[in-house]
């Protein structure tokens, strides 16, 4: 009885002194997590304050960092997602501008490049004893899309342009051709094609050193035909051969051309300078000496068997002609012969040999931005009832970027001779170089012409 007493009351004891134990231990711990606490608050006022006293400080340049922040990592996210859309596409494309807008494949097996031209100009015209001595107007001469590339390969072809009238507005195709490279210079076109004659028709219009072509150009011009052209262009020569449906014949009907055969050739020497510069007659600072020679055919033979409303089937048409070129040091200088032989089938009807003869010349006197040109032009229509033509232009160009956009003033003045259409060729007095009625019948009196133009080329 006595040992039991004693072990519980050795057990009373040993809880008392242990809850006496845990309970000092129970409030030291507590203690100190309240001194811990209380030191961890004031971190956190501390921290409080020094957050409020740096946004006070910075203002809005923190706020500015961090939106700059923000939007560099919005545009890295859109250009990754551009990147990934660009890899969908099933067999890549490129698009981009290298002189020309362009759409291309990856492998560069497929092409289109587009562009074009537009010109509106303001024009005076006054012709004393003319039912309308005095004439003005605006006038939107050229509204023109192009495109051009290759199929499957850049040896297959092609191109078009889309025209816009300046009468009327309509928009119809000029130009549509394709063609194929044999490579080592050598290709061939087929299509409605310029005829390979005149240099100065065969310069884009957007190109040209006055506002348009000459009046002799003009009457000597044979525009476009349906044909198969050969081409050959290597360093220093470039030749043309075509055989086609004869003088200005745009789409025309089998059964009635007035034509049996048609033959143009054109051979081009570069003695001095690149090939880009034969595109223009005006000499840009940076550009080395440029010296060309070309010398052009075209004869064809008239299908009396075909009624033309001109009555171009009456006659075999020769004509030729021999230009050159210089540029060098902001001078420009052009110079073409040209003409032509009507030899008609009408018994009785005497043959026509006409002869034409242009001389142009510009400078840059402030390089790139003015040139100050004239042009004088001479015709003989080989006529005991037509006078020779005498006209003189003098004018001006302002590039505000080159060819792409630039300004152009001239005056044309017909001093002597009348003004006529070629039954091969087009009216000398077209209302598309500013005159008004001066080719439908002979007139000795003073021609003026002041045409103002603004041209935009993309």
């Amino acid at each position: 009885m006595k040992s039991y007493f004693q072990i519980v009351t050795g057990l009373v004891l040993t809880c008392v002194l242990t809850g006496n134990l845990l309970a000092e231990n129970t409030t030291d711990s507590l203690a100190q997590m309240r001194a811990q606490l209380q030191q961890m608050q004031q971190k956190l006022n501390a921290q409080e304050t020094q957050i409020a006293q740096l946004q006070q400080a910075n203002g809005q340049n923190w706020l500015n960092e961090q939106r700059a922040a923000e939007v560099k990592s919005l545009v890295k996210e859109v250009l990754a997602d551009a990147d990934t859309r660009a890899s969908l596409l099933e067999s890549g494309m490129t698009a981009g501008h290298n002189g020309k807008f362009f759409l291309a494949s990856e492998d560069g097996s497929f092409l289109l490049t587009f562009g074009g031209h537009f010109q509106f100009r303001h024009i005076w015209n006054s012709q004393d004893n003319s039912a309308d001595e005095d004439d003005a107007g605006f006038q939107f001469r050229r509204m023109k899309v192009k495109f051009n590339g290759h199929i499957g390969s850049p040896k297959l072809t092609y191109g078009i342009t889309l025209i816009g009238s300046g009468t009327s507005g309509s928009v119809s195709a000029e130009g549509p051709y394709m063609g194929y490279n044999f490579g080592n210079g050598w290709d061939v076109k087929f299509g409605l094609v310029k005829i390979p004659f005149l240099r100065q028709e065969l310069i884009s219009s957007s190109k040209q050193m006055a506002v348009d072509r000459g009046l002799v150009t003009e009457f000597f011009t044979m525009d476009y035909s349906e044909m198969v052209e050969l081409n050959y262009k290597g360093d220093n020569i470039r030749a043309s051969f075509s055989i086609n449906d004869g003088v200005d014949e745009e789409f025309s009907t089998i059964g009635q051309d007035y034509v049996e055969v048609a033959l143009s050739a054109r051979v081009d020497l570069k003695l001095a300078g690149d090939w880009k510069q034969w595109s223009d007659t005006s000499a840009w600072s940076g550009e080395d000496t440029a010296v060309f020679l070309g010398a052009a055919v075209h004869y064809q033979t008239g299908d009396a068997a075909n009624t033309d409303p001109e009555g171009k089937n009456v006659a075999d048409y020769l004509a030729w002609t021999i230009d050159g070129s210089l540029e060098t040091n902001g001078l420009g200088l052009f110079i073409a012969y040209m003409g032509g032989n009507i030899d008609y089938d009408a018994a009785g009807a005497a043959d026509q040999t006409m002869q034409g003869l242009l001389v142009e010349a510009g400078y840059m006197i402030i390089p790139d931005k003015l040139e100050p040109f004239v042009r004088w032009e001479y015709l003989d229509y080989d006529s005991a009832t037509l006078n020779e033509l005498q006209a003189f232009t003098v004018g001006m160009n302002w590039y505000i970027n080159k060819h792409n956009a630039k300004l152009t003033t001239d005056l044309i003045w017909v001093y002597d001779g009348d003004v006529m259409a070629n039954a091969f060729g087009n009216d000398a007095g077209s209302s598309n170089l500013g005159m008004t009625g001066a080719g439908s019948s002979a007139n000795n009196d003073d021609i003026f012409v002041l045409r103002s133009q603004f041209q935009l080329l993309f």
